[in-house]
């Protein structure tokens, strides 16, 4: 199987890469300068030239401070582009899986499993956008934290 995994560059595409060096499937890993997922026009170009079958999207606007005063690159990047990433899986019946934050689904009731029917009350823009996307596929992985070898979550983590 073909996998393209979106935003291989940050911390959790780069665990991907890891993950993905113990499978048989083939990987194709991409981030801003190889792919934009803003367009859907470049995603569909990607999918048919190597014949994704699965997208892993680890991209996403995650500096919730500063994500008040960039409502629209956010809005863009959490929502628009996973939009397009799941019409264009939509159009080969490929499979998408996007994992997302926990915060989508706000704090009534926090911290508690959710089914594919929770509806999203997110706090922060960050989220909201997140949760507009939600909207586009069946399947959401949503976590409170990550751990990485490598990128903030570990630097926290060894901090702690």
């Amino acid at each position: 199987m073909n996998i393209l995994v979106t935003g291989a560059n940050g911390q959790l595409g780069n665990e991907m890469r890891i993950v993905a060096t113990a499978s048989h499937d083939n990987y194709i890993f991409t981030d801003v300068a190889e792919l934009d997922i803003t367009n859907l026009d470049a995603i569909r170009h990607m999918v048919d030239d190597k014949n994704i079958q699965a997208i892993v999207n680890c991209a996403a606007y995650t500096t919730v401070d500063t994500a008040e005063e960039e409502i629209e690159f956010c809005e863009l990047l959490n929502a628009t582009a996973v939009k397009n990433l799941a019409i264009a899986m939509k159009e080969v019946d490929g499979l998408l899986i996007h994992i997302s934050t926990d915060y989508v689904f706000g704090c009534d009731p926090y911290n508690t499993p959710c089914t594919e029917e929770k509806r999203g009350t997110p706090p922060e823009s960050t989220e909201q956008a997140n949760c507009v996307a939600s909207k586009t596929y069946k399947k959401l992985i949503a976590t409170t934290l990550s751990y990485a070898q490598h990128g903030s979550t570990a630097s926290l983590a060894r901090t702690l």
